[in-house]
């Protein structure tokens, strides 16, 4: 396993992501530690086909491969934190945490 710590990657995904946001919002509430803020919450409002294109950005910006989000889940992913397993389609996994500025903890696992 590696972790990689990334630059602020997102927010250009969540401007492009926030061109298309009409109708109700979809939030994710299961397993909830703590209430999300700032960019975590941003994140959690999106639908799963822009949730799995901004952490597929977050996982190509720490240098993983990864050459699609398939599917991505809500997850406590350490005691009392939470964030996104994301599975790519070559069979990688991927946790990743969204810190309230932006910027994605990503730890990588591969089979």
């Amino acid at each position: 396993m590696r972790a990689i710590l990334l630059i602020p990657v997102l927010t250009a995904a969540f401007a492009l992501s926030a061109c298309d946001q009409g109708g109700e919002a979809i939030t994710a509430t299961d397993n909830r530690a703590a209430p999300d803020t700032g960019v975590a919450a941003q994140v959690a409002k999106l639908d799963e086909t822009q949730r799995n294109g901004v952490l597929e950005k977050a996982i190509h910006a720490a240098g993983v491969a990864c050459p699609r989000v398939v599917k991505s889940e809500r997850m406590e992913i350490a005691t009392g934190v939470m964030g996104w397993k994301a599975t790519c389609d070559n069979d990688s996994a991927h946790l990743i945490q969204i810190l309230p500025d932006g910027t994605g903890k990503v730890t990588s696992r591969t089979h």
